[in-house]
């Protein structure tokens, strides 16, 4: 097991509201491999609607970022957008980018790990 610092990206698209806690149940087994690494999941399509505060799915994936502070969760303005989500009714610990493409074209340009749920 690496305890070398490294990073990865999980791209969690799709239409299912809770693919985020998909998304993160797997960064933690990832974690559990490789403790150091840095973990941002980018969520888009209409998934970002689990990410609103008090949907069951936020309650979850903010229990969960609580207990794996390596781990970021941000979700795609152009998805909430389409959804007509505000992002100012996103949970408190999910934050957002502009557009879900190019934030994991940029991490995979700094040698972020993709893992695609």
């Amino acid at each position: 097991m690496s305890t070398h610092p490294r990073s990865a990206v999980f791209q969690a698209a799709g239409s299912a509201e809770d693919l985020t806690l998909t998304a993160l149940q797997k960064a933690v087994n990832l974690l559990r491999e490789h403790p150091a690494t840095v973990i941002e999941i980018v969520v888009s399509g209409a998934a970002v609607r689990g990410l609103v505060a008090g949907h069951v799915t936020s309650m979850t994936v903010e229990m969960m970022l609580e207990e794996n502070l390596s781990v970021t969760v941000v979700a795609c303005r152009n998805a909430l957008r389409a959804y007509e989500i505000d992002e100012a009714t996103l949970a408190d610990p999910i934050g957002a980018v502009p557009a879900a493409v190019a934030r994991i074209a940029e991490r995979q340009w700094d040698d972020w790990a993709l893992i695609v749920i």
